[in-house]
């Protein structure tokens, strides 16, 4: 099985794998949000491509996939260790794919985790680098992290004295002054 996660939690015979009814319930973590999960179970049950995955999960995906019960955005939950969210041309886009990379890290995928990390790449600007990297940094993507870093060093002249690069994780500042 490609994710190791799932293949205990339906195949192994334990109660909790199926309920009475005869479905199981699988407990999510609240910074989760629904159309990256259905994309992830997309790609994991139609054949490991992406894009595939992510046509057919937001095809199934209902118009209030990106708020929560409180009407509150289920972003603010997933950058809340952050003070500064990462902001993307096509927003949508950028937090699908960041959820999709914490959950490809949570869920031990590492296929799915760094063609996220390709597409995170490919979304990065100047508006949203130092966010990308605090995000590449606690999923331990190391791919983005290290595209990251390079543009960090690129900028460390406009990015000093800023209060992002002030409030910038002291780990990733230290790989910006020492490199990777």
């Amino acid at each position: 099985a490609s994710c190791e996660h799932f293949r205990m939690t339906f195949a192994s015979g334990f109660a909790e794998t199926v309920g009475v009814s005869g479905r199981c319930r699988v407990e999510l973590p609240e910074w989760v949000m629904p159309r990256p999960m259905l994309w992830l179970l997309a790609y994991l049950y139609k054949g490991f491509d992406p894009k595939e995955a992510q046509l057919a999960a937001f095809a199934d995906a209902t118009g209030g996939a990106h708020s929560s019960a409180s009407g509150a955005p289920r972003t603010a939950r997933m950058w809340k260790l952050r003070q500064h969210a990462a902001r993307f041309k096509d927003e949508h886009a950028g937090e699908d794919l960041c959820c999709l990379l914490r959950l490809a890290e949570f869920y031990n995928l590492d296929h799915l985790k760094q063609w996220a990390e390709q597409q995170l790449a490919s979304l990065m600007g100047p508006e949203n680098l130092v966010a990308l990297s605090t995000h590449a940094y606690f999923c331990n993507a190391r791919q983005l992290l290290q595209f990251c870093v390079y543009h960090l060093q690129q900028r460390y002249a406009e990015l000093v004295g800023v209060q992002e690069w002030e409030d910038l994780e002291p780990a990733i500042q230290q790989l910006v002054l020492t490199g990777i």
